[in-house]
């Protein structure tokens, strides 16, 4: 065999022992991947290591873990796919390049730069998102008032966003910020994240006068869930190929399984997670698209499999 292929052959053994097993011990990756020396097996482990360094990309990354016993690995991500970010995280990156575009003399870099706020101006308006704290004050604002609040809403997960018109209730504050209160086109109580509201307007409507007990079963409703421990939540099976690990494990803390499947050349891992709340276990889910597929339970299934062919109905 010629060295070269051999050296190849050798490598793509130590990754796919790897990638395969969620992690190994040195003496059990020596034996399978027929590296006998653990010290030639090390050095095959640093040349390895070394693909996560300059000038590789994050999509050609590499990152070994090893705590003294085991050895892991992450491979490189899909960034088309694997990257998904709320609007309130798009509206930071725009104001970082619009920035870094008012200071940027360079006339190929400006370019890239005009290029990239072109992109996000696509998935964005281009008058910008409010922050944070205007939310807060034009929330309050329409509290006090007894006003309606008209919002553009994109729900995570959610390929549009939505004008909804809402009377507010109450502000929470768990981890993220929450806007409580009723919605007119749900004809119901509903809970919006603030980093999913694109736009937010003041309007001359009344709020509508709702009994103060309902009110108050809906922001404690709200704050049990907020408060639920993970101990006492349902437990979902998900299938999700390895580009999305990461970014979902931020979502949902995974707990990784051996089964996993293979789908028209794509290999898919299965994963078991909390699911909490259900309307916000699919929403999250449904930003990863194909590359996330429901194993169970059988109800989150059925209602994944038919928003997947509506949407795809409505792409015809």
């Amino acid at each position: 065999m010629n060295p070269s292929t051999k050296k190849i052959q050798t490598k793509l053994a130590v990754i796919r022992l790897l990638q395969e097993n969620k992690r190994m011990s040195l003496e059990d990756l020596s034996k399978y991947s027929g590296i006998e020396d653990i010290k030639d097996l090390k050095k095959e482990l640093g040349k390895l290591y070394m693909v996560g360094s300059y000038p590789y990309t994050p999509d050609q990354f590499i990152e070994l873990d090893y705590d003294g016993d085991t050895i892991g690995i992450r491979m490189p991500v899909d960034l088309e796919q694997g990257l998904v970010l709320s609007v309130r995280e798009w509206a930071a990156i725009r104001s970082l390049f619009l920035e870094e575009d008012e200071k940027e003399i360079s006339p190929s870099r400006k370019k890239i730069l005009q290029s990239i706020l072109e992109k996000i101006h696509a998935i964005l308006p281009s008058a910008g998102v409010p922050s944070e704290n205007d939310l807060k004050k034009r929330i309050h604002d329409a509290i006090q008032s007894g006003k309606s609040l008209e919002m553009q809403y994109q729900a995570n997960g959610e390929a549009q966003a939505e004008i909804r018109r809402v009377d507010p209730w109450a502000l929470l504050s768990f981890r993220e910020e929450y806007l409580i209160g009723y919605c007119h086109v749900r004809k119901a109580p509903r809970t919006f994240r603030l980093d999913s509201i694109i736009q937010l307007s003041l309007t001359d409507q009344d709020s509508v006068q709702v009994p103060d007990e309902e009110r108050k079963e809906a922001i404690l409703k709200l704050k049990k869930f907020l408060s639920q421990t993970e101990a006492d939540s349902e437990v979902a099976e998900i299938y999700h190929t390895a580009e999305v690990y990461f970014n979902l494990h931020s979502r949902l803390p995974l707990e990784r399984t051996k089964d996993k499947i293979q789908l028209k050349g794509v290999w898919y891992y299965l994963s078991k997670t909390k699911i909490r709340n259900e309307e916000w276990f699919l929403s999250t889910l449904k930003g990863f698209g194909p590359n996330v597929i429901i194993r169970s339970p059988e109800n989150l299934q059925e209602r994944m499999r038919l928003y997947w062919e509506a949407q795809s109905l409505l792409e015809r």
